[in-house]
């Protein structure tokens, strides 16, 4: 007859036995969870890659094979110069039958959000800027080349709001006394509002801010709102968050604006705005981005980009203010 086990021997066993069981389930786990986790972040993978070549010009198939994503310029612009920027981008390319629109990428702001990125290393190659301050400041700083400054444009001023029988200025206000009398008739429902462009970061917000100064007992019965940037000012008139704006006078191009009066602003009421672009330093840029970046730098300064330039809204050979010409060509 067998001896039987004593209790303790049995106990150990069956911890042993269960113990092996955990451990076998565990890993049985731990490489479903891994082999889940791959899938999930080939998933991941592809879902990036799908929204890259969506919304990105560099993953883009259309891309000849010839022209690489190492290829790609990066222009950064002042919101208010935009539309224009994308016009001279059109023509540009029409002359270089080697060049495609996906090898030049814009990306747009205020000038002093744009600055801010570009001294934080921000991959830009040519800023086109709506003021002279910070492509100098960036020359300074060593961030950009100093014989690439160029006065691209300057800027004009322009009251913009909605077209009806209540509200009308001349086309072009010459005079602060013409200013004063078309604001302080101006009608709206309510409290009116004014938009305009953030003066810290954006030079059409700075000159605006001037001009509302200037004759800040007229505008004094207004409620002063600031955009971004004069896109964003825009967009406030447009959504009629602002009964009035004083934004760029060539957004008067824009197709959305087609129900908006304009009234243009002498520059004599306010600071110029003098626009300047400079080439921005970067350590590693292959030859064909240089070839690029210089056949269009080059492109800007003809007679044919100056043309655009003016027909937008523009002036290209600066004006008087109180009997100096500002002209930087």
């Amino acid at each position: 007859m067998k001896r039987a086990m004593p209790h303790s021997v049995i106990f150990l066993w069956l911890k042993k036995t269960m113990l092996i069981a955990c451990l076998s389930a565990l890993t049985l786990c731990a490489n479903h969870l891994q082999s889940a986790s791959h899938l999930q972040s080939g998933n991941h993978l592809q879902s990036a890659e799908k929204t890259v070549g969506s919304t990105d010009p560099i993953a883009d198939s259309r891309v000849s094979k010839n022209h690489h994503s190492k290829d790609i310029i990066y222009l950064a612009v002042a919101a208010n110069f935009k539309s224009t920027l994308q016009q001279l981008v059109e023509h540009f390319l029409l002359e270089q039958p080697d060049s495609n629109k996906y090898q030049l990428k814009i990306i747009s702001g205020s000038t002093g959000a744009l600055y801010a990125q570009i001294t934080q290393g921000a991959p830009f190659d040519i800023f086109f800027a709506a003021d002279t301050a910070r492509p100098k400041l960036l020359i300074e700083k060593s961030y950009a080349k100093k014989a690439s400054l160029y006065s691209y444009a300057y800027g004009q001023l322009a009251l913009a709001f909605q077209a009806n029988n209540k509200n009308t200025c001349d086309q072009t206000i010459n005079r602060e006394s013409t200013l004063i009398e078309f604001i302080s008739a101006f009608q709206s429902p309510s409290k009116p509002t004014l938009a305009i462009a953030n003066p810290a970061t954006a030079p059409y917000g700075f000159s605006a801010n001037s001009l509302i100064h200037r004759s800040k007992d007229i505008f004094s019965r207004y409620r002063i709102v600031k955009g971004k940037n004069v896109l964003h000012a825009q967009q406030l008139l447009l959504n009629s968050n602002a009964d009035l704006a004083i934004i760029s006078a060539a957004q008067a191009q824009h197709a959305t604006m087609k129900n908006i009066h304009f009234c243009i602003v002498d520059h004599s009421l306010y600071p110029a705005i003098e626009q300047a672009m400079v080439i921005i330093q970067q350590d590693k840029r292959t030859t064909r981005q240089q070839k690029l970046i210089n056949e269009f730098s080059h492109f800007i300064k003809q007679e044919k980009a100056k043309s655009i330039i003016s027909v937008s809204g523009y002036l290209i050979n600066g004006y008087l203010i109180n009997g100096h010409l500002i002209n930087g060509n």
